[in-house]
């Protein structure tokens, strides 16, 4: 598979992407940045498509054209990416942790700031059925990347069994032994079972960056490292999978971890 676009959904011109700064701009220069607060800066995620997203949902207003099932997106513009997408990380945000109203209670966010020591990151085994036994709060992993060869800012969100893919993705930049920014990592799609049938991220290695790339993720670094969690495109909806935790991921552990 290739970087190119393959359908007329991807050709979309992209929005977002960003070539670095000419050198007649002095590094560090932010005049007229001074009054900007984090509600001012929303970065997308790179979303995935279930089969119950609205974006997918014919006739919901949130419905994006020509979209599929386990396809990429872009939650803020809509850009489309297909099932495949080339990164470049910049940076891994601190642990975060959100609590979500059960689905069949209408789903949302119940509170967005869980801390990590947090008991609803626990599971309680003293419950009488298993779904009560569940941590009741949802451990995320956030990444911040650029999309090769636009350059295109945005976060990788990973929770419930997506932590394990987060593991992995870190696993791969920390082997490489050099700068966070050096290496170039596939992001692909596909389907798990469990605990009932949801899309998910798949992550693998894909060379090293070009020297390009290599210089403007450099400078790209330096700027995301005062980006704070809150600027990151929260959602809003639970997931297939969401209100039940794989067994082998124990979100309290995970919190300590990475």
């Amino acid at each position: 598979m290739t970087d190119e676009p393959k359908t007329d959904a991807l050709a979309k011109p992209l929005q977002g992407a960003l070539a670095p700064a000419p050198d007649y701009f002095k590094k560090g220069d932010q005049r007229g940045l001074e009054d900007t607060v984090q509600s001012d800066i929303n970065i997308p995620r790179l979303a995935l498509a279930q089969a119950l997203s609205p974006q997918v949902t014919e006739g919901d207003p949130n419905r994006i054209e020509g979209l599929k099932v386990g396809d990429l997106f872009n939650s803020v513009t809509g850009q489309i990416y297909g099932r495949e997408v080339f990164v470049q990380v910049l940076r891994k945000m601190p642990k975060r942790a959100m609590e979500f109203y059960p689905i069949e209670d209408g789903g949302g966010v119940k509170d967005p700031n869980v801390p990590l020591n947090d008991s609803r990151l626990l599971w309680n085994n003293k419950a009488a059925n298993r779904k009560d036994q569940k941590p009741k709060a949802t451990l995320f992993r956030d990444f911040i990347v650029v999309i090769l060869p636009s350059r295109e800012m945005i976060s990788l969100s990973f929770k419930s069994s997506g932590l394990t893919v987060a593991t992995t993705l870190w696993g791969l930049v920390t082997m490489r032994n050099r700068p966070v920014f050096a290496g170039r990592y596939r992001i692909t799609t596909g389907v798990e079972l469990d605990p009932k049938p949801h899309q998910i991220y798949k992550v693998e290695n894909a060379d090293w960056v070009t020297e390009a790339d290599a210089i403007a993720g450099e400078g790209m670094y330096e700027a995301v490292q005062a980006i704070r969690f809150e600027q990151i495109e929260r959602k809003t909806e639970r997931e297939p999978g969401d209100d039940e935790p794989p067994d082998h991921i124990d979100p309290a552990a995970a919190a300590s971890e990475m």
